[in-house]
């Protein structure tokens, strides 16, 4: 049987800064975000002055997302884009979130 889809919530946590500026991110974030220790993150001050943290992806991550593509030969046109008619599983790929 098929596990049914975890519906996610926001949460909010309050952390405190440390005298060096460093805060602790809550264990139930770090498991839910899959947070490891040497994991790097990005850190970005948005347009509303809200503090953005985001998980880089790893060799890992970016080697389990290639697997999941279509295997198929990709071929470019002249002008660096992928020819859509010799790479069409390729295309619709890239395009499934869109």
């Amino acid at each position: 049987m098929k596990k049914p889809e975890q519906i996610p919530t926001t949460k909010t946590y309050e952390v405190k800064l440390s005298n060096k500026g460093q805060m602790v991110i809550p264990a139930e974030i770090r498991k839910q975000a899959d947070l490891k220790t040497g994991d790097t993150l990005q850190v970005t001050l948005n347009e509303n002055n809200e503090i953005v943290l985001q998980k880089i992806p790893t060799a890992a991550d970016w080697a389990n997302l290639v697997a999941e593509g279509p295997v198929e030969d990709v071929v470019f046109k002249a002008d660096g884009t992928v020819d859509e008619t010799k790479s069409p599983n390729f295309v619709a790929w890239m395009n499934e979130d869109k």
